[in-house]
């Protein structure tokens, strides 16, 4: 235990750091008559169950995967579904239809579908890794990412849209594609944004980047949750105002302040330190992902941990890019910390799976 403890320390360092962070802020904006406490244990709840996932996938040995094809495209059209009866079916929150209600909690299937997207790539991308110079074998890990991504779209979940597309382009980059046809890729994906932001976006999220460009365009309004953000994020300074006494979160100017912008809620109430030490954990966090890549055994595990990072670490910043203004708002939880059940239990999952990478 102590020798498994020790190869492993960075991760569960940081997973503590982590967990802990975002256990203290739901606690805290969670004392009052309206939530006395519910998401608080909502939380740990989630997270309990989280962790018996992550021992569950770290015994799993993740060869099966690369050894059977029928399992990894099975688990990616399992989550096809889920993503196509959430158009008809889904729980709509915050005008997006993404979520499955069962009983005291809701399932988010395109969280789940970053998994199977992530090693369903990962098990193309290896088989195919000497003939990545031929565009066909691009086109059909583009239409694997593809066709998730425009169902996601259809919720409309742009973010998580923007995440897959990332995940994808990176684990191109890192087979070594030819420049001309990332070239090639990066001009028709501008010219599909053109175009979705033209025909496909709805108006608030056309608003939205609008008033990210201009923003005194509608201080009081699309621009309200994200001048709220920044005013949390700058009034906590260097020690912060102290758990439950932040003025943004405790009064509720600051909208969503438990899930997309909990990163103020920490600024606000924690401060620079607070800031501080969740940066450090997720550079400790990345620097094991290294590690795992850089003694990786084959390209597939390889791939898989690069799909895993790519997801948390473009999720981390693009959350935080939304909390102090640099990035327009596009409701993508922070990891690890957020509140919400879908993301923590995908997230603990892939960790169950790099660790089984790892100690293998």
């Amino acid at each position: 235990m102590k020798e498994y403890f020790l190869k492993n320390w960075k991760l569960f360092v940081s997973l503590i750091i982590l967990s802990t962070l975002s256990l203290l802020m739901l606690s805290s904006l969670s004392m009052n008559k309206t939530d006395n406490l519910s998401t608080f244990y909502r939380q740990l709840i989630f997270l309990l169950i989280s962790c018996g996932f992550l021992w569950l996938f770290s015994k799993i040995d993740y060869n099966f995967m690369k050894n059977h094809t029928s399992f990894s495209l099975l688990f990616y059209l399992i989550w096809l579904v889920a993503l196509t009866l959430l158009l008809v079916m889904g729980k709509t929150t915050r005008g997006i239809s993404g979520w499955f209600r069962l009983g005291f909690f809701s399932v988010q299937p395109v969280e789940f579908m970053k998994i199977a997207l992530i090693v369903l790539l990962s098990k193309l991308l290896y088989e195919k890794k000497p003939e990545i110079w031929n565009f066909l074998n691009i086109l059909k890990s583009g239409i694997i990412m593809g066709i998730p991504a425009v169902l996601a779209l259809l919720q409309p979940d742009l973010g998580s849209v923007i995440i897959m597309f990332f995940i994808w382009i990176v684990l191109l980059v890192v087979c070594e594609m030819r420049t001309k046809h990332l070239i090639l890729i990066l001009l028709m994906i501008s010219a599909t944004g053109f175009l979705g932001f033209k025909y496909i976006m709805r108006d608030y999220q056309r608003n939205r980047l609008i008033s990210f460009v201009n923003p005194n365009l509608d201080p009081t309004g699309l621009n309200y949750n994200q001048r709220q953000s920044m005013i949390a994020v700058g009034s906590g300074r260097f020690w912060g105002k102290g758990l439950g006494w932040g003025t943004q979160t405790q009064l509720q100017f600051l909208p969503e302040s438990k899930t997309d912008f909990i990163f103020a809620s920490i600024s606000e109430e924690l401060g620079f330190v607070g800031v501080s030490i969740l940066l450090l954990a997720f550079l400790m966090m990345f620097s094991y992902f290294w590690d795992v890549i850089s003694f990786a055994k084959n390209n597939f595990s390889r791939l898989i941990v690069v799909g895993f990072w790519v997801k948390i670490f473009v999720e981390m910043l693009i959350n935080i890019g939304m909390n102090i203004g640099l990035l327009p708002v596009i409701g993508i939880a922070l990891p690890f910390v957020s509140g919400g059940g879908s993301h923590l239990m995908v997230d603990f999952i892939m960790l169950g799976m790099i660790l089984n990478i790892n100690n293998r």
